[in-house]
């Protein structure tokens, strides 16, 4: 006489037992049915990963001088530019009001000036001469332009400066020799000065977006990897469903209407509900028990499932068609080829905000290797890395003659 397993203590217990013709919690008569198998020649192809589209933004445009902002700092960007300037003005204006005892009009209107050509000299190299000479390796030239435009740049700003003091007759403050060498040295320093600063924040501010867009990207093609995954679980399920529903209709079982109505509900989870990141846990519980019914019918008196549940599932969220995989699995490669009795032991618990998914059933004999079967295991596996990293635990092998899968993953 067959055991049926029973529930660990703790467990409410969801039980099939298709020896008694019904189910524990509701009636469910499911008569042993006779194989019968509907072949179909053009099974629909997975699109392969690398036909997916996947928009990027390229390489150049991420660059130092970066061709694409995001939308909001766009807007903001001349308000930064500004704000930085007026701040460096004024930290220059601070230093001379140290150096001297008086600061007089004509300081203000010539540290402005020079400002302005210092903001044009950086503005013009990071613009122009980086993208169009530093960026296309024409170094020689750049370094050229560079030194050029710092020699000239100062002596302009000195230029001005004492044709401004000159003009200015009566202020005793006045140096009428401002244009030296000397003079001259200080002020390419201090465009050296701007230069870097404006450059260095430019990098970090360039090297932030280039992080920001890297991330972008790399979400986007996890995002379309992620549902490329979950198409690949759906077609296969259909077919062996149809199988089921054609087996029936040639025995004129009264069964049929039932199981096309459970199809019905799983089409419309997987095409509708099973496309959102997450999804109510307790709906992917409802969609496992009409699975099950499913196979229950298929696989009728011999197959005894026994599917416990604990903790709150109202309120978790979960990713999609994750646990169905494990389930498809043992069925696959545990249950169809195996010709006696089988008992199926399947456990749901939610606790500390994790879930605990166990499922056991027995190995086939024509069955080996269980962590390597098909495209089930493998694409659940890259599902949870990517969605988890390592924050969950798989854990698949073979024990005394069990077929063992144990799932912890975070909930949502």
């Amino acid at each position: 006489m067959r055991k049926t397993p029973t529930a660990p203590k703790g467990w409410s217990a969801f039980s099939y037992h298709s020896s008694s013709n019904h189910c524990q919690t509701a009636k469910n008569p499911l008569p042993q049915i006779q194989k019968t198998y509907l072949y179909l020649n053009r099974p629909t192809p997975a699109i392969p990963l690398a036909d997916a589209t996947i928009h990027t933004i390229p390489a150049a445009d991420t660059a130092f001088i970066a061709g694409r902002y995001p939308q909001g700092l766009l807007k903001r960007r001349w308000l930064y530019h500004h704000l930085f300037w007026l701040g460096y003005y004024g930290l220059t204006i601070a230093l001379y009001a140290n150096l001297r005892e008086k600061i007089h009009a004509g300081i203000y209107l010539m540290t402005a000036m020079m400002i302005l050509f210092q903001a044009g000299f950086c503005y013009l190299n990071l613009y122009l001469l980086i993208p169009r000479l530093l960026f296309t390796r024409k170094y020689a030239w750049y370094i050229l332009s560079l030194i050029a435009i710092l020699m000239l740049c100062p002596f302009l700003v000195l230029s001005v400066e004492q044709a401004y003091y000159s003009w200015l007759e009566n202020n005793t403050t006045v140096k009428p020799h401002i244009l030296t060498i000397n003079i001259w040295l200080v002020g390419i320093i201090q465009f050296i000065y701007a230069l870097g600063l404006a450059t260095g924040i430019k990098f970090v501010k360039d090297t932030l977006l280039n992080q920001q867009l890297q991330k972008e990207r790399e979400k986007h093609y996890l995002e379309t990897e992620l549902k490329f995954l979950r198409a690949q679980i759906q077609p296969h399920f259909f077919f062996n469903t149809l199988n089921n529903i054609y087996s029936l209709t040639l025995k004129k079982s009264d069964q049929a209407p039932d199981i096309v109505l459970k199809l019905s509900d799983l089409m419309s989870y997987m095409l509708y509900e099973s496309t959102a990141p997450l999804v109510p846990l307790q709906k992917e519980i409802d969609y496992l028990r009409n699975y099950l019914d499913v196979e229950q019918l298929r696989f009728g008196q011999r197959l005894t499932i026994v599917f416990t549940i604990e903790g709150e599932t109202a309120t978790a969220n979960i990713p999609p068609m994750i646990l169905i995989l494990f389930l498809e699995n043992s069925f696959k490669h545990g249950v169809k080829n195996n010709l006696s009795n089988i008992e199926l032991d399947i456990r749901l618990k939610v606790t500390d905000n994790h879930l605990y998914f166990h499922v056991e059933n027995p190995v086939s004999e024509e069955e080996s290797d269980p962590d390597t079967k098909g495209i089930g295991l493998k694409n659940v596996r890259r599902r949870l890395d990517l969605l988890y990293g390592d924050k969950y635990t798989l854990d698949i092998r073979e024990e005394n003659k069990l077929f063992i899968v144990f799932l912890k993953m975070p909930l949502c």
